[in-house]
């Protein structure tokens, strides 16, 4: 096995956590059944991977992150330390592949797109989270700051702005289907970070949720 890369101070900074709405939505929308392959790249703190071995019954089950953020209570699954594309490598195609919050930290994160769109088994699914730049909040940052709100100058890591359409077209390239979805409510701008109401939310989700996420099924 290669030497895994080292973290870099702007991708290890983000604390290796996400909502409880986006895990929720992620879970969701991966149909977990007991006897899968799973990984979930930029695992994080590992939220993902314990509901999966507690609840799921799954057949393996694989963490990889810059930095090793797991808790003891998580040691017997298997780790990998490093970066995505690496950490990609180092796999054999998986019935679900999680990137969760992750994608956004990368410097070349098309090219990890498709390196895990090719490790998805046939039939196998692949979810991917993201800050939604499309976001109410995010438009009136630039207009007023010049800044999109989750790329601002101190916010050192997060480094590429993910656009849904690029996804999909990278995904279709690579033999899968893909759908959006949208999860947690967003701050509402100017009020110190009250946040909208899900129901209201859920009436322009691309205005008025935090994150955007892409499910794309390997079709061929």
């Amino acid at each position: 096995m290669a030497t895994p890369p080292t973290a870099t101070v702007n991708q290890g900074t983000s604390g290796g956590t996400s909502t409880s709405e986006i895990h929720a939505a992620v879970m969701a929308r991966a149909a977990p059944t007991p006897g899968l392959r799973w990984v979930d790249i930029g695992c994080g703190t590992g939220e993902d991977l314990r509901q999966i071995r507690d609840h799921y019954s799954p057949a393996s089950l694989i963490g990889s992150d810059l930095l090793p953020w797991l808790p003891d209570d998580l040691s017997d699954i298997q780790f990998l330390k490093g970066d995505a594309v690496w950490a990609l490598d180092q796999i054999d195609p998986v019935d679900r592949l999680l990137m969760v919050e992750m994608i956004e930290h990368l410097e070349a994160p098309w090219a990890a797109l498709r390196i895990a769109a090719r490790k998805v088994a046939p039939n196998g699914l692949l979810i991917v989270t993201t800050p939604n730049v499309r976001s109410l909040r995010h438009r009136l940052d630039l207009l007023v700051r010049g800044n999109l709100t989750s790329f601002r100058p101190d916010n050192g890591a997060h480094l590429t702005p993910v656009l849904p359409h690029i996804a999909r077209r990278i995904l279709d390239e690579e033999g899968m289907q893909s759908s959006l979805f949208y999860c947690s409510p967003d701050v509402i701008p100017f009020t110190g970070g009250k946040r909208w109401l899900d129901a209201l939310a859920r009436r322009w989700p691309s205005l008025l949720y935090l994150s955007l996420g892409i499910v794309a099924k390997r079709v061929s």
